[in-house]
């Protein structure tokens, strides 16, 4: 049965990058027993063809624009990478939030223009970033914002 297992571990990294635990539920709602499941992980693993260091570089690499550090984390944590892990890929990654608070909200502004403080808030909290980051963007965002309304006034 462990070399079924291998097989079908094979044809789902065939069609994306898996983390091992993703790999391993997959194999166990395919049918396979945890011992035919652990025993083609750990063949994966060997062949390195299953690498969950660089899933998490990756999937950082490609979310990191859109949302904080913490839901970066969770969504790591989630798809079975441990969490000193995920905490660790994702300090090492480059841009550091302050910088990214200003593209998500510029996301957001252009998606919706009239944006509120309170809803920039809460949406700006979804993405992950931490509260006192948001309040304290949000506070220099309208500050910079009354100065240009005041220049174009005068």
């Amino acid at each position: 049965m462990a070399t079924t297992a291998r097989v079908a571990a094979l044809r789902l990294l065939a069609q994306r990058r898996l983390t091992e635990s993703q790999l391993h539920a997959r194999l166990a709602r395919k049918g396979f027993d945890d011992e035919a499941a652990a025993a083609a992980v750990a063949s994966c693993k060997r062949d390195r063809l299953l690498d969950d260091d660089l899933y998490a570089a990756l999937y950082v690499e490609t979310k990191r624009a859109a949302v904080g550090d913490s839901r970066l984390v969770a969504e790591l944590v989630k798809r079975g990478i441990d969490r000193d892990a995920a905490r660790e890929r994702v300090a090492a990654a480059g841009e550091p939030e302050s910088e990214r608070i200003g593209a998500a909200y510029e996301r957001l502004r252009r998606a919706s223009p009239a944006l509120s403080y309170q809803s920039a808030a809460r949406k700006l909290e979804r993405l992950g970033f931490p509260a006192s980051l948001i309040y304290r963007f949000l506070r220099e965002r309208a500050g910079a914002e009354l100065g240009e309304a005041l220049d174009m006034s005068s």
